[in-house]
């Protein structure tokens, strides 16, 4: 039997991971989530499955965090967005409420297992799995996209600092899209969009049960390629909005369109 804790169970990344988590009756699964009604109105069977335990609160309740991740083979850590929001820090107050965590455990318990920690993170933050696109791609996307590659790597160097008592693995897909499962591989060497949540959980749970990676960055790449989202244009134009003027980004929130 496995077990696993998703942090950030309604996003839809955890959701994907604990609809395929749940095919399995050998699974038993901690989701640490904001809201609960949320959770439930998304999986309603998850009121009376007793393989599931709910975990809700904010991600800096480090005993309440504690026990969502305590004595799980591995962990989820897919707090995140896709809005580039400047002063973005929601990957960096993830990781370090994750250590905290582990701390709190190792202060009860010193001889305790620790579980394997998966980053939801990104591959523009990975200039080798990056370095087959074009320049001036990677210059439109990295600017697009620039405050929550800035986070990312600040709560990467910030784990990197635990090293020497931590498993930890960097999942860094491309583009992100909704769509069905088609088939996923890992790869260390590149990335290769547009890869559906669907099979990027797939893929999380295959690196979850390996051996291998730790402390290494790699994508997980679709078998067969999606197709680009209609919004991402204008994802993409926003996100070089809130870059270059980044007062603009509380203007677009008071009108709603964030």
């Amino acid at each position: 039997m496995s077990s696993y804790a998703i942090l950030g169970g309604t996003g839809k990344t955890g959701r994907c991971l604990l609809s395929i988590l749940l095919e399995s009756p050998e699974n038993t699964i901690n989701v640490y989530v904001r809201s609960r009604s949320r959770l439930l109105a998304l999986f309603p069977s998850l009121s009376d499955n007793k393989r599931v335990a709910i975990f809700s609160g904010a991600i800096d309740d480090i005993a309440l965090l504690s026990s969502c991740i305590s004595g799980v083979n591995a962990v989820f850590a897919t707090v995140a967005t896709n809005e580039n929001v400047p002063g973005l820090r929601i990957a960096q107050d993830q990781s370090q409420s994750i250590v905290a965590a582990f701390c709190h455990l190792r202060t009860q318990d010193p001889a305790t297992k620790l579980p394997r920690v998966l980053i939801l993170s990104a591959s523009m933050i990975n200039p080798t799995l990056v370095a087959h696109l074009p320049s001036h791609v990677v210059w439109v996307v990295r600017h697009a996209v620039s405050h929550v590659y800035a986070d990312l790597e600040h709560a990467e160097r910030f784990l990197r600092l635990h090293k020497s008592w931590l498993d930890v693995v960097f999942v860094q897909p491309g583009a992100l899209v909704d769509g069905e499962r088609r088939g996923h591989e890992l790869s260390l060497e590149l990335e290769i969009s547009f890869l559906s949540y669907a099979d990027m959980a797939a893929g999380m749970i295959e690196i979850a049960d390996s051996v291998k990676y730790s402390w290494q960055g790699l994508s997980v790449n679709p078998k067969q390629e999606g197709a680009m989202g209609w919004l991402l244009p204008f994802s993409m134009a926003k996100g070089l909005l809130f870059h270059f003027i980044p007062p603009s980004y509380g203007v677009a929130k008071q009108l709603g369109l964030v």
